[in-house]
């Protein structure tokens, strides 16, 4: 193929989606569209077709200098019109391939996956992007295997179909675009409002286009080195920057989550670390925005002054009954609390606190929530008294506290310890205040702006404190003190996060449920690490929950990590080489089934080889029998592969015929072969020198 002939002709597009920007205020040329699929949320969380929003550009030519100029003036419009860049967002460049043939498409695919560490640092993909299964998710060798064995595009076609909304599972290169629209996708780049760095990405993708079809899989897999990958595609183009997320990203394993987070909810052990980190950072104050029915705002009630910003109609409602500022006359489908009604602000509180008990009854009509609401009415008196006791410390909070209406903007500018509660109003708060305004004398003129999370953070003053919990482990412009795994068995969460603007006095801050909190500050050894003195190895019993964080951190060749029963890391010094763990026997035959071992830093020789000689040691036989109440002998593991042998097991496990199947290898390791750490490191340096 002669490129500089072919360039002329083969057509590229882009997909440029910006957030904020006033659609109205954009001017789009002939062929240029916005996208009826995509809505882009803005800084504010909002999501709508007036704001935001992703254009599409006609098929366009590298060569042809009307058409660049035109691309040039719908980036520059966006701009004007208010447009701004975030971490969920993308460029993605289109290039045609619909004249290329079925093994012309594969080595797009199969260059894509032999070098894709080098893509990732080259387009600087994220690692939340690599979690989100509808973003950017890691190629797994099941693809390569299915795209290098596939002689047809239907056979193509089937192996990338799936279930999610677009049909197809689509990688950072995404050759299942083609089946849709004739074309390769690139979605590696990140965002940008800059033209000359979204041609940066265009160029990017013809460079890799080009020498993907001209060349061999023999020849990808020759490539050992970034700058290697660089050199031999002449890849040299700025491309855009990785952004760090803004505080509502949440959970990266939830695909509905993942840029939308919901409010976490209320925990003790999660707001006894929230008060250690205060005591320890010596605050006698704390702000809270957002607190929603005021249940941290009553934990820090006697402990620290407190003071609110309100974001919510119910909860200002609450706090306007409680100081005499208003009182309700109920009517219509309440007008039965009109019985227990009275003036005091003790009890115009307690009944709209009951109205978040009555509201899922008035959600619709069925015989069960008119025989639950019948019962209910005939206990309402005793209901209301018991609230009206219980409310209390409530009554003393709201008639005690520094009460604002306002942002947390607003809260920013004017306290100096924030805590902050992010999260959309709950449900049935805002189904009680429908209720109640619908069936009272309520006249409410109560209206909050938008937090804006742009620049949010590094606004924040240097002499302010701001803390704040996510289920985002991603948020690198803030500090993690604390840290909670909530997930049980399969991938399905990243754990809980409690964040500060700054390191607090007190790192990894003890709470009252400390055996719970899990540090994962693990030390990744450097690539030229020796590992020669035994006295410095250590194999430690960790908890299984801070096992499972490392390995969705470090095992990238499956899609979920299940949780081990009996966990294990190995440390060398002050690094964390890898770690291990075990469950209950899925094999007849074995002790113990290997769920999971691996290492940290696959450029070190042969690391992953001292992880099993540790696997072995005397002293982990004796724990796992002790354990397991019996003499643990044999083990058995699973290694993922379509190949015929798993170089890493190999020479150290037998491969088990019997148990093997299609889709893995199964491998019986023995236990309690190395008496203390100094044999390990004999078999290691010798495995070495056997390697060279």
């Amino acid at each position: 193929m002669n490129v500089d002939s072919d360039i002329k002709n083969r057509t590229f597009g882009i997909e440029i989606e910006m957030c904020n920007l006033e659609r109205a205020k954009v001017t789009l040329p002939e062929g240029y569209s916005w996208s009826k699929e995509e809505s882009i949320d803005n800084t504010d969380c909002s999501s709508n077709k007036q704001f935001g929003g992703e254009v599409n550009t006609p098929p366009l030519h590298l060569c042809c200098l009307k058409e660049l100029h035109d691309l040039r003036s719908v980036y520059e419009s966006m701009v004007a019109a208010g447009g701004k860049i975030k971490w969920s967002i993308d460029t993605h460049v289109h290039i045609y391939v619909g004249d290329l043939t079925v093994d012309q498409l594969k080595k797009v695919y199969l260059f894509f996956y032999v070098c894709y560490p080098y893509f990732k640092k080259y387009a600087k993909i994220s690692d939340w992007d690599e979690n989100i299964f509808n973003a950017k998710p890691i190629p797994t060798e099941k693809y390569f295997e299915g795209v290098k064995n596939a002689q047809t595009f239907d056979e193509l076609q089937t192996l990338f179909t799936n279930q999610s909304k677009k049909g197809f599972i689509r990688h950072a290169v995404n050759i299942s675009a083609y089946f849709k629209t004739k074309t390769i996708e690139f979605r590696t780049f990140h965002a940008t409002d800059d033209f000359y760095r979204a041609m940066n990405c265009v160029y990017s993708a013809y460079r890799i286009f080009y020498y993907a079809i001209s060349h061999e899989l023999e020849d990808y897999q020759s490539i050992t080195s970034y700058k290697q990958f660089c050199e031999v595609t002449g890849l040299k183009y700025d491309t855009p920057d990785e952004l760090c997320p803004l505080l509502y990203q949440g959970n990266p394993y939830s695909a509905i989550e993942a840029f939308m987070t919901m409010p976490l909810p209320y925990n003790s052990e999660m707001v006894s670390a929230l008060y250690d980190a205060v005591k320890a950072n010596g605050h006698k104050e704390i702000c809270i925005v957002n607190g929603f029915m005021y249940y941290y705002e009553l934990f820090f009630l006697d402990k620290v002054e407190v003071s609110i910003y309100c974001q919510d109609a119910y909860c200002y409602l609450l706090y306007m009954l409680a100081n005499g500022k208003t009182s309700l006359t109920y009517k219509d489908k309440l007008a039965w609390l009109e019985d227990y009604n009275n003036p005091t602000p003790s009890r115009q509180l307690a009944l709209a606190l009951y109205a978040v008990k009555l509201q899922k009854y008035f959600m619709s009509e069925s015989a069960r929530n008119s025989a639950v609401f019948e019962a209910l009415k005939i206990k309402a008196r005793e209901s209301i008294e018991k609230t009206e006791e219980a409310n209390e410390r409530l009554m003393r909070l709201l008639t005690t506290c520094d009460f604002h209406v306002g942002t947390l903007e607003e809260a920013i500018k004017n306290k100096k310890v924030i805590f902050f509660n992010y999260g959309r109003i709950e449900k049935k708060q805002k189904r009680a205040f429908k209720l109640i305004s619908e069936n009272s004398d309520l006249k409410s003129d109560f209206s909050v702006a938008r937090n804006d999370y742009y620049n949010l953070v590094e606004s924040i003053p240097s002499d302010s404190y701001f803390y704040y919990f996510s289920n985002s482990p991603y948020l690198r412009n803030l500090h993690k003190i604390a840290m909670w795994n909530n997930s049980s068995g399969e991938r399905r969460s990243a754990g809980r996060f409690l964040y500060c603007n700054k390191p607090t006095a007190q790192n990894n801050a003890s709470t009252s449920y400390s055996s719970y909190r899990i540090e994962c500050n693990e030390i990744v050894p450097p690539d030229d690490l020796e590992i020669t003195d035994a006295s410095k190895l250590m194999i430690e019993r960790v908890n299984p929950p801070l096992l499972h964080c490392l390995q969705k951190k470090y095992i990238k060749k499956v899609d979920q990590c299940s949780v081990c029963q009996f966990a294990f890391v190995v440390k060398y010094d002050k690094y964390t080489l890898g770690g291990f763990g075990f469950t209950l026997p899925q094999h007849k035959g074995y002790d113990l089934f290997q769920l999971t071992d691996f290492c940290t830093n696959n450029a070190i020789p042969r690391l992953s080889k001292l992880i099993l000689y540790c696997i072995q040691s005397v002293g982990v036989q004796r724990y796992l029998s002790r354990r397991m109440r019996k003499l643990c002998e044999k083990v058995i593991s699973c290694a993922y592969t379509h190949k015929p042998v798993s170089m890493k097991y190999r020479g150290v496990y037998k491969k088990v015929k019997e148990h093997c199947t299609s889709s893995y290898l199964a491998y019986e390791g023995i236990l309690g072969i190395y008496p203390t750490n100094k044999e390990i490191i004999e078999k290691y340096q010798k495995s070495l020198k056997n390697g060279k």
